[in-house]
């Protein structure tokens, strides 16, 4: 198969997917122009979600937080229109690495703080975020735990995670209801 511009082309690419008789009689050159047959009603967040929010395994060289080179003082300068006490709670939250439990519980903790005021409590929950270092990870894949080869494995796949893949437009002309038969 050449490769044509980074790319893998294959002849008639999808078309044992297209042939396959569960999709016999549907329009595929018109697929982007068809309204879907259910759309979902999103009221919350919450709709949107499937899984338990958990932080994905990352490459050690990416996992650490961006700010990470910045001294106490400085962290703390931004800190000082709040009262001590939430200064010296902020300082504890993100002085240990968080993971997403350590994360949530610290939220939970927050919120159950009946000191704070409204603005403090997101004030903390934002600065947690900003400021706190996440917990490094070790990769699961082997490759990627091995020094000398993780460069060149997450190059590679970046390059090719989507190879042979392309998004087209549709052509407007809309869509034909095919004749089912019963």
């Amino acid at each position: 198969m050449p490769l044509v511009g980074g790319r893998f082309v294959f002849p008639d690419d999808g078309e044992d997917i297209k042939a396959h008789r569960w999709f016999k009689n549907f329009p595929w050159e018109r697929i982007n122009s068809i309204t879907p047959p259910f759309i979902p009603h999103i009221r919350s967040m919450v709709d949107t979600h499937y899984f338990d929010e958990s932080e994905p395994i990352a490459d050690f060289s990416k996992s650490s937080c961006v700010q990470e080179g910045l001294p106490r003082e400085q962290i703390r300068a931004t800190l000082d229109e709040f009262r001590t006490t939430v200064q010296d709670l902020a300082m504890n939250f993100i002085s240990v690495p968080f993971d997403s439990t350590r994360l949530r519980n610290a939220d939970h903790e927050i919120d159950l703080a009946t000191k704070l005021t409204v603005q403090e409590r997101k004030m903390l929950k934002k600065f947690i975020r900003a400021y706190g270092r996440k917990e490094r990870k070790r990769p699961r894949d082997i490759l990627l735990r091995d020094e000398s080869t993780k460069t060149i494995v997450m190059s590679e796949r970046k390059r090719t995670a989507f190879m042979g893949y392309a998004w087209r437009r549709m052509r407007p002309e809309g869509y034909v209801v095919p004749a089912w038969t019963a």
